[in-house]
């Protein structure tokens, strides 16, 4: 499971603006803009109360335009991951960087300029019951809602549910995205064998350019 949690926390470039968000793209891809996340991660026993695991934050920048080998034009994205690990009292940060683009009516991201084998991150225009595979996981428009983080309020977020399937274990993560400003929150609970753990990640500010 710290696996899966590592390597949610890692791959979550999308994210968002502000609570009055002036442009129309449900993904946000503008040069020169910033947007900071913060990540809890509870775990413990279903007999008793959940206690914190994991803290962390999620720095993500658009770097700069370039190009695929294959010649599409992509925004670079650099994610600073920063992660507090309780027991054992430790904490570490880890940079990537991935590279996205929109192509018709998706969103698509690569791992590298080389990548010839895109993931499907998001839909451009959702509707409730669009589904899409990204990886091996399969996503799912559910619903809007208005939902609230430390960035503020956001009216009528689009809800996704994606169902992933790790080590004999299925989680179903839900992330929302508010038009004209990216995804504002991602969370999902998780229970087996009289263990369980609860992960949130939620927009905390962001400065667009």
């Amino acid at each position: 499971m710290r696996q899966i949690v590592l390597a949610v926390i890692a791959a979550t470039a999308i994210v968002g603006l502000s609570c009055s968000p002036t442009a129309s793209s449900i993904y946000p891809m503008s040069v020169g803009s910033v947007w900071n996340m913060e990540v809890l991660l509870l775990s413990g026993t279903t007999l008793a109360a959940l206690d914190t695991a994991q803290t962390g934050t999620v720095v993500t920048t658009a770097v700069e335009k370039a190009n695929l080998t294959s010649g599409e034009e992509v925004v670079k994205f650099k994610n600073e991951v920063t992660t507090h690990i309780k027991t054992p009292d430790t904490t570490y940060t880890n940079t990537t960087y991935s590279y996205s683009r929109e192509a018709g009516d998706w969103i698509l991201s690569y791992s590298d300029l080389s990548d010839s084998t895109a993931d499907t991150v998001m839909v451009t225009t959702p509707s409730v019951g669009k589904t899409w595979h990204q990886g091996t996981a399969t996503a799912e428009v559910v619903g809007q809602e208005d939902v609230t983080v430390v960035a503020g309020t956001y009216k009528g977020a689009w809800k996704v549910k994606l169902t992933v399937t790790s080590g004999g274990y299925t989680i179903q993560m839900y992330y929302w995205f508010a038009k004209g400003t990216g995804m504002v929150k991602m969370h999902w609970d998780w229970s087996a064998q009289g263990y369980s753990q609860t992960y949130n990640q939620e927009l905390t500010s962001a400065t667009i350019k």
